[in-house]
Protein backbone atom coordinates (compact mmCIF):
# COMPACT_ATOMS: atom_id res chain seq x y z
CA UNK A 1 0.00 0.00 0.00
CA UNK A 2 2.65 2.75 1.00
CA UNK A 3 4.23 1.43 -2.46
CA UNK A 4 1.31 2.27 -4.02
CA UNK A 5 1.00 5.82 -2.60
CA UNK A 6 4.20 6.74 -3.40
CA UNK A 7 3.88 6.03 -6.42
CA UNK A 8 1.08 7.99 -6.96
CA UNK A 9 2.53 10.65 -5.11
CA UNK A 10 5.62 10.43 -7.77
CA UNK A 11 3.48 10.47 -10.93
CA UNK A 12 1.78 13.97 -9.22
CA UNK A 13 5.04 15.66 -9.19
CA UNK A 14 5.98 14.51 -12.83
CA UNK A 15 2.50 15.86 -13.90
CA UNK A 16 2.47 19.19 -12.22
CA UNK A 17 6.09 19.55 -13.86
CA UNK A 18 5.43 18.78 -17.20
CA UNK A 19 2.45 20.65 -17.18
CA UNK A 20 4.44 24.24 -15.98
CA UNK A 21 6.99 23.56 -18.79
CA UNK A 22 5.97 25.56 -22.03
CA UNK A 23 6.60 23.70 -25.62
CA UNK A 24 8.36 25.04 -27.98
CA UNK A 25 5.75 26.67 -30.38
CA UNK A 26 4.35 28.51 -26.93
CA UNK A 27 7.87 29.96 -26.31
CA UNK A 28 7.70 31.54 -30.02
CA UNK A 29 4.10 32.67 -29.61
CA UNK A 30 4.96 34.98 -26.62
CA UNK A 31 7.86 36.64 -27.66
CA UNK A 32 7.77 40.14 -27.68
CA UNK A 33 5.72 41.81 -31.04
CA UNK A 34 6.77 45.26 -32.35
CA UNK A 35 3.66 47.17 -31.96
CA UNK A 36 2.38 47.96 -35.69
CA UNK A 37 3.31 51.96 -35.31
CA UNK A 38 6.77 51.39 -34.57
CA UNK A 39 7.39 48.70 -37.66
CA UNK A 40 7.04 52.44 -39.69
CA UNK A 41 8.46 55.88 -38.61
CA UNK A 42 5.33 57.21 -36.07
CA UNK A 43 3.53 59.24 -38.39
CA UNK A 44 3.48 63.35 -37.56
CA UNK A 45 -0.33 63.57 -36.49
CA UNK A 46 0.76 61.43 -33.63
CA UNK A 47 3.11 63.61 -31.88
CA UNK A 48 3.93 67.49 -33.44
CA UNK A 49 7.40 67.55 -32.12
CA UNK A 50 10.20 66.19 -33.96
CA UNK A 51 11.73 64.77 -30.37
CA UNK A 52 8.06 63.17 -30.09
CA UNK A 53 8.68 61.15 -32.84
CA UNK A 54 12.34 59.96 -32.07
CA UNK A 55 11.20 59.04 -28.73
CA UNK A 56 9.46 56.36 -30.08
CA UNK A 57 11.71 54.73 -31.52
CA UNK A 58 12.03 51.98 -29.11
CA UNK A 59 9.23 49.40 -29.88
CA UNK A 60 6.33 49.93 -27.62
CA UNK A 61 4.88 47.32 -25.39
CA UNK A 62 1.30 46.46 -26.35
CA UNK A 63 0.70 45.55 -22.91
CA UNK A 64 2.70 48.14 -20.19
CA UNK A 65 1.65 47.74 -16.98
CA UNK A 66 1.62 51.92 -16.26
CA UNK A 67 3.52 54.34 -18.74
CA UNK A 68 1.10 55.24 -21.25
CA UNK A 69 2.09 55.36 -25.12
CA UNK A 70 3.69 58.65 -26.16
CA UNK A 71 1.39 58.47 -29.15
CA UNK A 72 -1.60 58.69 -26.94
CA UNK A 73 -0.63 61.84 -25.75
CA UNK A 74 0.52 64.19 -28.19
CA UNK A 75 1.72 67.74 -26.84
CA UNK A 76 0.10 70.85 -28.12
CA UNK A 77 3.16 72.74 -27.80
CA UNK A 78 6.20 71.95 -29.23
CA UNK A 79 8.65 70.94 -26.84
CA UNK A 80 12.40 69.54 -26.76
CA UNK A 81 11.11 66.63 -23.94
CA UNK A 82 7.97 65.50 -24.73
CA UNK A 83 5.63 64.89 -21.42
CA UNK A 84 4.78 61.06 -20.85
CA UNK A 85 1.27 62.15 -19.30
CA UNK A 86 -0.91 65.35 -20.93
CA UNK A 87 -0.62 68.12 -19.30
CA UNK A 88 -3.34 69.64 -17.30
CA UNK A 89 -2.16 72.73 -15.99
CA UNK A 90 -3.52 75.43 -17.56
CA UNK A 91 -0.93 77.85 -17.75
CA UNK A 92 0.33 76.10 -21.15
CA UNK A 93 -2.68 78.16 -22.63
CA UNK A 94 -2.26 81.56 -21.10
CA UNK A 95 -4.75 83.45 -23.30
CA UNK A 96 -7.38 81.52 -22.09
CA UNK A 97 -6.52 81.53 -18.46
CA UNK A 98 -5.86 85.82 -18.85
CA UNK A 99 -9.67 85.71 -20.60
CA UNK A 100 -11.08 83.46 -18.11
CA UNK A 101 -9.64 85.81 -15.57
CA UNK A 102 -10.45 88.93 -17.22
CA UNK A 103 -13.18 89.12 -18.80
CA UNK A 104 -12.03 93.09 -19.88
CA UNK A 105 -9.92 93.99 -23.01
CA UNK A 106 -6.55 93.98 -22.56
CA UNK A 107 -4.41 97.19 -21.72
CA UNK A 108 -2.59 98.06 -24.88
CA UNK A 109 -1.41 101.51 -25.86
CA UNK A 110 -3.19 102.46 -29.20
CA UNK A 111 -0.39 103.26 -31.81
CA UNK A 112 -0.02 107.42 -33.13
CA UNK A 113 -1.83 108.44 -36.06
CA UNK A 114 -0.53 111.04 -38.43
CA UNK A 115 -2.22 113.69 -36.49
CA UNK A 116 -0.21 116.12 -34.45
CA UNK A 117 -0.18 119.18 -32.37
CA UNK A 118 3.25 121.38 -32.12
CA UNK A 119 4.33 124.34 -29.74
CA UNK A 120 6.44 126.08 -32.07
CA UNK A 121 6.44 128.72 -35.54
CA UNK A 122 5.41 126.07 -38.08
CA UNK A 123 7.53 125.85 -41.30
CA UNK A 124 8.31 122.50 -43.69
CA UNK A 125 10.55 121.45 -40.94
CA UNK A 126 8.05 120.67 -38.37
CA UNK A 127 7.54 117.03 -37.92
CA UNK A 128 5.01 114.70 -35.28
CA UNK A 129 8.59 113.35 -33.71
CA UNK A 130 10.01 116.81 -32.72
CA UNK A 131 10.68 117.44 -29.11
CA UNK A 132 7.96 120.50 -29.42
CA UNK A 133 5.30 118.39 -30.92
CA UNK A 134 2.80 116.06 -29.10
CA UNK A 135 1.58 113.02 -30.91
CA UNK A 136 -2.51 111.84 -31.38
CA UNK A 137 -3.72 108.36 -31.24
CA UNK A 138 -7.51 109.69 -31.98
CA UNK A 139 -9.19 112.60 -33.17
CA UNK A 140 -13.04 113.56 -31.21
CA UNK A 141 -13.13 109.92 -30.12
CA UNK A 142 -14.66 108.46 -27.33
CA UNK A 143 -11.72 108.14 -24.65
CA UNK A 144 -10.34 104.29 -24.10
CA UNK A 145 -7.28 103.22 -22.30
CA UNK A 146 -4.21 104.97 -23.37
CA UNK A 147 -4.82 107.66 -25.55
CA UNK A 148 -3.76 111.34 -26.55
CA UNK A 149 -7.16 112.81 -28.10
CA UNK A 150 -8.02 115.76 -29.64
CA UNK A 151 -11.32 117.12 -29.12
CA UNK A 152 -13.16 119.61 -31.44
CA UNK A 153 -16.26 121.59 -31.91
CA UNK A 154 -17.35 118.35 -33.99
CA UNK A 155 -17.22 116.19 -31.02
CA UNK A 156 -19.54 118.88 -29.30
CA UNK A 157 -20.02 121.70 -26.72
CA UNK A 158 -18.62 119.36 -24.05
CA UNK A 159 -17.24 115.75 -22.90
CA UNK A 160 -18.26 113.50 -19.84
CA UNK A 161 -15.53 113.75 -16.66
CA UNK A 162 -16.54 110.39 -15.80
CA UNK A 163 -15.59 108.98 -19.31
CA UNK A 164 -11.62 110.51 -18.71
CA UNK A 165 -10.92 108.35 -15.61
CA UNK A 166 -7.13 108.40 -15.93
CA UNK A 167 -6.67 111.34 -18.10
CA UNK A 168 -5.56 114.93 -17.98
CA UNK A 169 -6.81 117.29 -20.31
CA UNK A 170 -5.86 120.77 -21.22
CA UNK A 171 -7.86 123.43 -23.06
CA UNK A 172 -6.59 125.92 -26.00
CA UNK A 173 -8.56 128.80 -26.85
CA UNK A 174 -7.60 131.10 -30.25
CA UNK A 175 -6.31 134.80 -29.41
CA UNK A 176 -7.48 136.93 -32.13
CA UNK A 177 -4.68 139.47 -30.68
CA UNK A 178 -1.68 137.10 -31.24
CA UNK A 179 -3.56 134.97 -34.74
CA UNK A 180 -2.75 131.72 -32.58
CA UNK A 181 -4.37 129.09 -30.43
CA UNK A 182 -3.09 129.73 -26.97
CA UNK A 183 -2.82 127.39 -23.76
CA UNK A 184 -5.87 128.40 -21.12
CA UNK A 185 -6.05 125.47 -18.80
CA UNK A 186 -5.41 122.03 -16.88
CA UNK A 187 -7.31 119.71 -15.78
CA UNK A 188 -6.48 116.32 -13.32
CA UNK A 189 -6.86 114.93 -10.57
CA UNK A 190 -10.45 115.09 -9.90
CA UNK A 191 -12.32 115.75 -13.18
CA UNK A 192 -15.50 117.82 -12.87
CA UNK A 193 -18.73 116.51 -14.11
CA UNK A 194 -18.55 117.30 -17.95
CA UNK A 195 -15.49 119.70 -19.53
CA UNK A 196 -16.57 122.44 -22.00
CA UNK A 197 -14.67 122.07 -25.51
CA UNK A 198 -13.87 125.79 -26.60
CA UNK A 199 -16.15 127.14 -28.50
CA UNK A 200 -12.93 128.54 -30.91
CA UNK A 201 -10.39 125.90 -29.52
CA UNK A 202 -10.26 122.51 -28.46
CA UNK A 203 -8.96 119.95 -26.10
CA UNK A 204 -6.34 117.74 -25.53
CA UNK A 205 -6.56 114.93 -23.19
CA UNK A 206 -3.68 112.54 -22.42
CA UNK A 207 -4.09 109.30 -20.57
CA UNK A 208 -1.63 108.93 -17.35
CA UNK A 209 0.24 106.09 -19.14
CA UNK A 210 1.27 107.98 -22.12
CA UNK A 211 3.92 109.65 -19.89
CA UNK A 212 6.02 110.74 -22.76
CA UNK A 213 3.46 112.80 -24.80
CA UNK A 214 1.68 113.57 -20.87
CA UNK A 215 4.96 114.97 -19.93
CA UNK A 216 5.32 117.34 -23.11
CA UNK A 217 2.01 118.56 -22.61
CA UNK A 218 2.74 119.85 -19.25
CA UNK A 219 6.30 120.68 -19.89
CA UNK A 220 5.11 123.09 -22.76
CA UNK A 221 5.30 126.98 -22.33
CA UNK A 222 2.04 128.27 -21.73
CA UNK A 223 2.91 131.36 -23.73
CA UNK A 224 3.37 129.20 -27.05
CA UNK A 225 1.53 129.10 -29.40
CA UNK A 226 -0.41 125.80 -30.60
CA UNK A 227 -0.81 124.14 -33.97
CA UNK A 228 -2.88 121.46 -35.02
CA UNK A 229 -2.12 119.28 -38.17
CA UNK A 230 -4.40 117.52 -40.47
CA UNK A 231 -7.42 119.04 -38.31
CA UNK A 232 -9.46 122.10 -38.61
CA UNK A 233 -10.62 123.05 -34.97
CA UNK A 234 -12.12 126.79 -36.87
CA UNK A 235 -15.56 126.07 -37.67
CA UNK A 236 -16.03 128.89 -39.49
CA UNK A 237 -14.35 128.20 -42.28
CA UNK A 238 -17.34 126.51 -44.48
CA UNK A 239 -19.29 128.71 -46.94
CA UNK A 240 -21.53 128.12 -49.44
CA UNK A 241 -21.11 129.66 -53.18
CA UNK A 242 -23.78 130.97 -55.65
CA UNK A 243 -23.86 130.22 -59.28
CA UNK A 244 -22.83 132.55 -61.40
CA UNK A 245 -24.52 135.12 -64.10
CA UNK A 246 -22.90 137.75 -65.91
CA UNK A 247 -19.65 137.52 -64.71
CA UNK A 248 -16.67 138.54 -66.80
CA UNK A 249 -12.99 137.97 -66.03
CA UNK A 250 -11.06 141.22 -67.24
CA UNK A 251 -9.63 142.94 -63.72
CA UNK A 252 -12.14 145.93 -63.66
CA UNK A 253 -14.22 144.91 -60.20
CA UNK A 254 -17.55 145.76 -60.32
CA UNK A 255 -19.80 146.06 -57.36
CA UNK A 256 -22.86 145.39 -59.02
CA UNK A 257 -21.13 142.69 -60.73
CA UNK A 258 -19.78 140.75 -57.93
CA UNK A 259 -22.29 142.33 -55.32
CA UNK A 260 -24.02 138.70 -55.23
CA UNK A 261 -21.27 136.73 -54.57
CA UNK A 262 -19.00 138.32 -51.91
CA UNK A 263 -17.84 135.66 -48.78
CA UNK A 264 -16.01 138.02 -46.28
CA UNK A 265 -14.18 141.06 -45.89
CA UNK A 266 -10.51 140.45 -44.58
CA UNK A 267 -8.65 142.80 -42.15
CA UNK A 268 -7.11 142.18 -38.88
CA UNK A 269 -10.07 141.66 -37.03
CA UNK A 270 -11.61 138.57 -38.69
CA UNK A 271 -10.96 136.18 -36.60
CA UNK A 272 -10.37 133.34 -39.15
CA UNK A 273 -7.94 135.52 -41.16
CA UNK A 274 -4.08 135.19 -39.61
CA UNK A 275 -2.04 138.89 -39.77
CA UNK A 276 0.67 136.94 -37.84
CA UNK A 277 3.04 138.03 -39.58
CA UNK A 278 2.87 142.05 -39.81
CA UNK A 279 4.32 144.13 -37.39
CA UNK A 280 1.76 144.88 -34.75
CA UNK A 281 -0.62 147.63 -35.18
CA UNK A 282 1.04 147.82 -38.56
CA UNK A 283 -1.76 146.03 -40.47
CA UNK A 284 -2.01 147.99 -43.77
CA UNK A 285 -3.72 145.86 -45.79
CA UNK A 286 -7.16 144.68 -46.32
CA UNK A 287 -9.53 142.91 -48.56
CA UNK A 288 -12.50 141.50 -49.63
CA UNK A 289 -13.22 138.71 -51.84
CA UNK A 290 -16.13 136.75 -53.57
CA UNK A 291 -16.91 133.73 -55.21
CA UNK A 292 -19.27 132.16 -57.65
CA UNK A 293 -19.13 128.98 -59.96
CA UNK A 294 -21.10 127.96 -63.37
CA UNK A 295 -21.17 124.98 -65.19
CA UNK A 296 -17.17 125.54 -66.41
CA UNK A 297 -15.79 127.27 -63.74
CA UNK A 298 -14.94 128.27 -59.81
CA UNK A 299 -14.90 131.98 -60.05
CA UNK A 300 -12.44 133.78 -57.24
CA UNK A 301 -12.29 137.34 -56.71
CA UNK A 302 -9.93 139.60 -54.31
CA UNK A 303 -9.71 143.13 -54.38
CA UNK A 304 -6.60 144.17 -52.05
CA UNK A 305 -6.40 147.62 -50.40
CA UNK A 306 -2.53 148.54 -49.59
CA UNK A 307 -0.76 151.76 -49.73
CA UNK A 308 1.88 149.17 -51.29
CA UNK A 309 2.76 147.34 -54.31
CA UNK A 310 5.62 145.83 -55.44
CA UNK A 311 6.11 142.56 -57.82
CA UNK A 312 9.03 142.71 -60.36
CA UNK A 313 8.36 139.29 -61.89
CA UNK A 314 7.34 138.93 -65.47
CA UNK A 315 5.72 135.90 -67.05
CA UNK A 316 8.90 133.93 -67.36
CA UNK A 317 9.32 134.47 -64.33
CA UNK A 318 5.95 134.10 -62.94
CA UNK A 319 6.30 131.03 -60.07
CA UNK A 320 8.84 133.67 -58.16
CA UNK A 321 6.02 136.00 -57.65
CA UNK A 322 5.58 134.51 -53.99
CA UNK A 323 8.13 136.55 -52.82
CA UNK A 324 6.66 139.74 -53.79
CA UNK A 325 2.84 141.04 -53.53
CA UNK A 326 0.86 138.53 -55.56
CA UNK A 327 -2.18 136.10 -54.43
CA UNK A 328 -1.59 132.51 -53.59
CA UNK A 329 -4.19 129.85 -54.92
CA UNK A 330 -4.94 126.68 -53.69
CA UNK A 331 -7.85 124.08 -55.31
CA UNK A 332 -8.80 121.17 -54.19
CA UNK A 333 -11.33 118.62 -55.72
CA UNK A 334 -11.57 116.75 -52.83
CA UNK A 335 -13.76 118.84 -49.67
CA UNK A 336 -11.09 119.66 -46.85
CA UNK A 337 -12.94 117.57 -44.58
CA UNK A 338 -13.08 114.16 -46.79
CA UNK A 339 -11.39 111.44 -45.85
CA UNK A 340 -9.18 111.44 -48.96
CA UNK A 341 -7.36 114.80 -47.54
CA UNK A 342 -8.03 113.67 -44.49
CA UNK A 343 -5.77 111.06 -44.77
CA UNK A 344 -3.49 113.47 -47.35
CA UNK A 345 -3.64 116.52 -45.58
CA UNK A 346 0.40 116.94 -44.94
CA UNK A 347 2.18 117.98 -48.47
CA UNK A 348 5.48 118.12 -46.70
CA UNK A 349 5.74 114.42 -45.99
CA UNK A 350 2.44 113.23 -48.39
CA UNK A 351 2.38 113.84 -51.68
CA UNK A 352 -0.34 112.20 -52.81
CA UNK A 353 -2.82 114.45 -53.26
CA UNK A 354 -0.61 116.75 -55.27
CA UNK A 355 0.72 114.20 -57.16
CA UNK A 356 -3.08 112.83 -58.35
CA UNK A 357 -3.65 116.14 -59.26
CA UNK A 358 -6.58 116.78 -56.47
CA UNK A 359 -4.47 119.69 -54.75
CA UNK A 360 -3.58 121.91 -57.18
CA UNK A 361 -1.25 125.78 -56.64
CA UNK A 362 -1.81 128.72 -58.37
CA UNK A 363 -0.03 131.92 -58.55
CA UNK A 364 -1.80 135.56 -59.95
CA UNK A 365 -0.02 138.98 -59.77
CA UNK A 366 -0.20 142.24 -61.69
CA UNK A 367 3.67 143.10 -62.13
CA UNK A 368 5.57 146.59 -61.60
CA UNK A 369 4.63 147.04 -65.78
CA UNK A 370 0.73 146.47 -65.08
CA UNK A 371 0.90 142.79 -66.67
CA UNK A 372 -0.76 140.04 -65.79
CA UNK A 373 1.54 136.86 -64.43
CA UNK A 374 0.31 133.44 -63.57
CA UNK A 375 1.61 130.10 -63.23
CA UNK A 376 -0.05 126.51 -62.28
CA UNK A 377 1.83 124.07 -59.85
CA UNK A 378 0.58 120.53 -60.35
CA UNK A 379 2.28 117.46 -61.72
CA UNK A 380 -0.99 117.04 -63.88
CA UNK A 381 -1.01 120.38 -65.16
CA UNK A 382 1.97 123.39 -65.95
CA UNK A 383 -0.23 125.66 -67.92
CA UNK A 384 -2.92 127.33 -66.25
CA UNK A 385 -6.19 126.91 -68.83
CA UNK A 386 -8.59 128.96 -67.19
CA UNK A 387 -9.35 132.98 -67.05
CA UNK A 388 -7.17 135.85 -65.20
CA UNK A 389 -6.81 139.34 -64.99
CA UNK A 390 -5.20 141.42 -62.81
CA UNK A 391 -5.38 144.85 -63.01
CA UNK A 392 -3.24 147.77 -60.04
CA UNK A 393 -4.47 151.52 -59.31
CA UNK A 394 -2.14 153.27 -57.41
CA UNK A 395 -4.36 156.13 -57.11
CA UNK A 396 -6.58 154.52 -55.02
CA UNK A 397 -4.15 151.35 -53.29
CA UNK A 398 -6.77 148.75 -55.21
CA UNK A 399 -4.99 145.64 -56.93
CA UNK A 400 -7.79 143.36 -57.98
CA UNK A 401 -7.60 139.77 -58.95
CA UNK A 402 -10.46 138.12 -60.79
CA UNK A 403 -9.91 134.42 -61.85
CA UNK A 404 -11.48 131.46 -63.24
CA UNK A 405 -10.62 127.82 -62.74
CA UNK A 406 -11.50 125.04 -64.86
CA UNK A 407 -13.49 122.44 -63.33
CA UNK A 408 -12.80 120.30 -66.36
CA UNK A 409 -9.02 120.10 -65.71
CA UNK A 410 -9.98 118.67 -62.50
CA UNK A 411 -12.66 115.95 -64.24
CA UNK A 412 -14.94 117.55 -61.86
CA UNK A 413 -18.92 118.09 -63.82
CA UNK A 414 -20.22 120.69 -61.06
CA UNK A 415 -23.51 120.81 -59.70
CA UNK A 416 -25.08 121.55 -56.48
CA UNK A 417 -24.49 120.07 -53.04
CA UNK A 418 -20.73 119.10 -54.45
CA UNK A 419 -18.01 120.19 -51.57
CA UNK A 420 -14.65 121.35 -53.19
CA UNK A 421 -11.71 123.41 -50.95
CA UNK A 422 -10.55 126.82 -52.31
CA UNK A 423 -8.21 128.84 -50.31
CA UNK A 424 -5.67 131.78 -50.82
CA UNK A 425 -2.92 134.37 -49.54
CA UNK A 426 -2.46 137.42 -50.09
CA UNK A 427 1.13 138.25 -50.33
CA UNK A 428 1.98 141.65 -48.99
CA UNK A 429 5.90 142.14 -48.87
CA UNK A 430 6.94 144.96 -50.31
CA UNK A 431 9.85 146.58 -51.62
CA UNK A 432 11.17 147.54 -48.19
CA UNK A 433 10.10 144.15 -46.45
CA UNK A 434 12.31 142.19 -49.18
CA UNK A 435 15.55 144.15 -48.22
CA UNK A 436 15.30 143.27 -44.95
CA UNK A 437 14.14 139.56 -45.58
CA UNK A 438 10.62 140.11 -44.46
CA UNK A 439 7.64 138.17 -45.70
CA UNK A 440 4.15 139.45 -45.21
CA UNK A 441 1.05 136.99 -45.68
CA UNK A 442 -2.35 137.84 -45.14
CA UNK A 443 -3.66 134.15 -44.56
CA UNK A 444 -6.81 131.64 -43.16
CA UNK A 445 -5.36 130.03 -39.89
CA UNK A 446 -1.98 128.36 -39.32
CA UNK A 447 -1.21 129.02 -43.11
CA UNK A 448 -5.04 128.46 -44.82
CA UNK A 449 -3.12 125.37 -46.27
CA UNK A 450 -1.18 128.34 -48.84
CA UNK A 451 1.48 129.70 -46.46
CA UNK A 452 3.66 127.43 -43.53
CA UNK A 453 3.37 123.90 -43.78
CA UNK A 454 0.87 123.88 -46.89
CA UNK A 455 -2.02 121.90 -44.53
CA UNK A 456 -4.79 121.11 -46.60
CA UNK A 457 -6.92 120.56 -43.92
CA UNK A 458 -7.07 124.06 -42.88
CA UNK A 459 -8.69 124.67 -46.63
CA UNK A 460 -12.15 126.24 -46.11
CA UNK A 461 -14.99 123.73 -47.35
CA UNK A 462 -16.53 124.98 -50.35
CA UNK A 463 -20.18 124.05 -51.22
CA UNK A 464 -21.98 124.70 -54.33
CA UNK A 465 -25.09 126.08 -53.93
Amino acid sequence: MKRICLLLSVLLVLFTLASCQPSAPAESSVEPQPAASSEEPAPVESAEPSETVESSEEPIQPESSEEKPVSEAPSEEPSEEPSEEPSEEPSQEPVQESSAEDPDEPKVIPEFISNFISFKAVNTASRATDATSVRLTAVNAEPGYGGVILYTYEYGSKISGSSLNGYTVFAYAYNPEHFVYEYTKTYEGSLPKSISIPEDGFLVAAHQDQTEMLQKLKDADPASPVYVHGVQPCQDLRYTIKKASGITVDGSFSESEWKNYKIDDIDYTNPVWSYAQFEKDNYYAKASYYEAYDENYVYLCVVVTSPYHYCPVTQDNANSMWQYECIQVKVSSESPDSDYILEHYDHVIDGKANEDGIVRAYGFAVNDEGDTCYYENSPKNKVFGGKVACTRDDENQLTVYEVAIPFEEYGLKPKKGMKIGVTFSINSTNADDVSKGVWKNITYRDGGGVIGRNDWAKMPVITLG
